[in-house]
């Protein structure tokens, strides 16, 4: 453990972290690369660019990282200097598990003057967690000292306990009727016949949506928004139906880990799911507006990643089993 928390301190001043464009420089910071488990400690998402040009962070929602939470929501803070302004985004996070933690790059989009548009990454950043050293040894436990034996009449019982023990039978009584109630429920639920699999293979779900989309021809008609929704549904129910990724309910990034740890797909496709679900993430929940190039890069790359990915069903050969026969 303490080679690790060693090492990120170092990854930590080696790294140079800060991602450069055309007159704009962002990157991520901790306000200590150390932490007791459950301790706060504050994340920034930070923005240094000319005076007239707009930044669009990416939206974060209740984690990080695996195990690393987001529990506040700080406001923006900005910085004017000398004709340029700092952007800042931080939030409060905290850890309930010890351990080194990598949180990785993000993207934040930089528009100068509604006429040129920079997507920089930030810098990863290294969060180590420590815990509590508990020395059994430090302070004796003593027995607790038995209480005093008294007589208890039926009377003084009666008295005394006659309620409680009424509402402990009725409280029982309830429990027992709600447990009967809803093993009712689940088991009626589970003798109904749940919604039908596709029975069309995923890759040609995945391509006859796509074409759909592209018919449509929504973000030539300025409806960014619901294009990209569309595509990342698509792009979401391929990757469950055809890997199992657990896609629809979870965030982006949790989807980028599970693809990597389980070695899903390779490098290359990797990169095109995650270029699609961070440029619909940017379109959907930070109102950015991708160019016109960006809209068919994402799309090429959506039928790539089918195209590339698809099961491929043997047919069998007719004729040879004839010859056998």
């Amino acid at each position: 453990m303490r080679r690790k928390l060693l090492t990120i301190a170092i990854l930590l001043f080696i790294l140079p972290g800060i991602g450069k464009g055309q007159g704009a420089q962002v990157k991520a910071s901790l306000d200590t690369s150390m932490m007791l488990i459950g301790d706060h400690v504050e994340f920034a998402l930070s923005a240094n660019v000319p005076g007239d040009a707009k930044v669009t962070f990416p939206p974060l929602m209740d984690t990080l990282v695996d195990k690393i939470e987001i529990i506040r929501d700080l406001p923006f803070d900005t910085v004017l200097e000398n004709g340029r302004k700092t952007i800042s985004k931080p939030y409060i996070i905290t850890s309930f598990d010890s351990g080194s933690y990598e949180i990785k790059p993000y993207r934040i989009a930089v528009s100068y003057n509604g006429q040129k548009t920079d997507t920089l990454r930030t810098n990863p950043v290294y969060l180590g967690v420590t815990t509590f050293n508990i020395d059994s040894t430090a302070n004796a436990i003593a027995d607790i000292k038995k209480p005093i034996a008294t007589p208890l009449t039926f009377k003084e019982f009666l008295s005394e306990y006659a309620i409680y023990a009424g509402l402990i039978i009725f409280v029982l009584a309830l429990v027992f009727t709600l447990w009967w109630y809803f093993k009712k429920q689940q088991k009626q639920k589970a003798e109904m016949p749940g919604p039908p699999k596709p029975t069309e293979p995923p890759h040609v779900i995945a391509l006859r949506e796509l074409d759909e989309l592209q018919g449509k021809k929504l973000w030539q008609k300025d409806k960014i928004k619901l294009h990209y929704s569309i595509l990342s549904d698509v792009v979401r129910k391929y990757l469950e139906y055809r890997f199992h990724v657990p896609a629809m309910e979870n965030t982006t990034g949790y989807i980028e880990d599970y693809i990597s740890q389980h070695k899903i797909l390779d490098a290359e496709n990797s990169k095109k799911v995650q270029d699609i679900l961070e440029m619909a993430d940017l379109a959907k929940f930070a109102k950015f507006t991708p160019l016109p190039d960006d809209n068919s890069r994402t799309m090429d790359y959506a039928y790539q990643l089918v195209i590339s990915t698809k099961e491929q069903v043997v047919e069998p050969d007719h004729q040879n089993e004839n010859e056998a026969q």
